[in-house]
């Protein structure tokens, strides 16, 4: 899934992935009360292209520097600017995420939230109506939560299969 061919959509009560290539879209619909977790990872795609953009950028900067030809200067100068936009665009953008949505049933990148500012951004848009589709937790009610979830599993688990005559013998170690 690539970060151009994905795009977001906010429903009523629902977001909508929209995955796009040449013959077809995919959507995926995930509705508020189904979403369990947002995770936004930091990853090094920042670092990366600053240093595939930065290290030409500053070669050719190099080459016009030293070069005692004002027309191989001004050709070397003139393939620096749109690398140093490049560059600096890359730098102001902020760091780069990897964003993830986990519902009951899978987790599903995000790509269009690649960037921190633009993850938190739409995370703050989305929490209300998440909240208001769900409820919300107060911190004394969790653990209460989690000692019922427990209790429950407990519960329902099966018990544990006794030794019968016509099954081998089971062996400690």
């Amino acid at each position: 899934m690539s970060a151009a061919n994905v795009s977001l959509w906010l429903g009523p009560d629902h977001l909508l992935v929209i995955d796009k290539t040449i013959y077809a879209e995919n959507y995926k619909r995930f509705y508020f009360g189904d979403i369990q977790a947002f995770i936004i990872r930091r990853n090094k795609r920042r670092l990366t292209t600053g240093i595939w953009i930065g290290v030409p950028l500053w070669l050719f900067v190099l080459v016009a520097l030293l070069a005692g030809d004002s027309v191989v200067t001004a050709v070397f100068a003139f393939i620096c600017i749109p690398l140093a936009v490049l560059f600096l665009f890359n730098l102001a953008a902020g760091p780069t995420v990897t964003t993830y949505l986990q519902s009951a049933v899978q987790i599903e990148e995000l790509p269009p939230l690649n960037r921190l500012r633009r993850a938190r951004k739409a995370f703050e848009r989305l929490r209300p109506l998440i909240i208001a589709a769900q409820g919300q937790l107060t911190p004394a009610e969790i653990p209460e939560r989690m000692h019922e979830a427990q209790a429950a599993e407990t519960a329902a688990s099966p018990p544990p299969p006794t030794p019968s005559d016509e099954a081998p013998p089971v062996i400690d170690a």
